[in-house]
């Protein structure tokens, strides 16, 4: 399971994608100019992250099966 899942049918109109980036990185602009540069990197990492994942990131085409999980994986790399 994945943090953010751009396959999720909430994502999928446009416009919820965008307000999903648009709106942390609004709020950590303002809170760097109230001068709380912590909250400012926590805020403007979450929208990088989300406009990563949700535009970026490459998707598999549609009726493609998405590739497994590392953790799902039962090959752990024993040998034996």
């Amino acid at each position: 399971m994945k943090f953010l899942d751009p396959q999720h049918p909430f994502f999928k109109p446009l416009w919820r994608r965008i307000v999903t980036v648009v709106a942390p990185a609004a709020w950590g602009l303002f809170e760097l100019s109230s001068g709380e540069a912590g909250w400012a990197i926590v805020f403007i990492g979450a929208a990088a992250y989300a406009g990563y994942e949700l535009f970026l990131a490459p998707q598999p085409a549609p009726g493609e099966k998405p590739p497994a999980d590392e953790a799902a994986r039962d090959d752990k790399g024993d040998e034996g």
